[in-house]
């Protein structure tokens, strides 16, 4: 399925109405695409990437674009800086193990 198509689905599926996250979702696009060393994608990843997608929609709801550290709770009394280590940034807009497990399937080998 071409980029452009790809886009057009996963904002139809989101109820996305303006452009305001094209980009994110042609970079997942474009990861997913890198990793399984593909030119295009199959329709059936759709919904792997709709959901990558909505992840990082929530996390910047949540956490805004501007957050530098993912910190799961400052302590001040002797200064404690617990960090999350479940949800990041690199696992929100990069491919995490499990992503990578999921996509294996549809991997191609370089040639």
């Amino acid at each position: 399925m071409l980029t452009a198509d790809l886009v057009k689905l996963i904002k139809v599926n989101l109820k996305i109405e303006n452009d305001a996250k094209d980009l994110a979702i042609s970079d997942v696009i474009q990861e997913v695409m890198n990793y399984c060393n593909l030119t295009e994608l199959p329709e059936v990843l759709e919904p792997f990437i709709r959901k990558k997608v909505q992840t990082i929609i929530n996390y910047e709801l949540e956490n805004g674009t501007a957050s530098v550290f993912d910190v799961k709770s400052i302590k001040e009394g002797d200064t404690s800086i617990t960090y999350n280590e479940n949800v990041t940034k690199e696992t929100v807009y990069g491919l995490s193990k499990n992503d990578k497990k999921r996509l294996q399937e549809f991997r191609r080998t370089r040639r």
